[in-house]
């Protein structure tokens, strides 16, 4: 094999490996993006708070993680169980 031969099957393999991580982040995104579009429907069409909050940790418990830790609003309604820390 050419070293030019070499250097574009490198290419290739790296660019191949930079689409999986990507597709794999859409991916992620997505997934959040849906959990997220779905409990601000359910708070705007009037669900507690509280139910919309339990909701997420159970479908993504990653998502709220800082928000709920800096907020004297919600730390009212987190139940310490639900932590993603042990």
């Amino acid at each position: 094999m050419t070293d030019g031969r070499a250097m574009q099957m490198a290419l290739l393999d790296e660019i191949t490996s930079q689409l999986e991580r990507v597709s794999e982040a859409r991916h992620r995104l997505a997934r959040n993006h849906r959990i997220l579009a779905e409990a601000a429907t359910e708070l705007r069409l009037g669900r507690s708070a509280e139910v919309v909050l339990a909701q997420i940790r159970q479908q993504g418990p990653w998502l709220l993680l800082d928000s709920v830790e800096e907020s004297p609003h919600l730390e009212l309604v987190v139940d310490p169980s639900l932590s993603a820390t042990p």
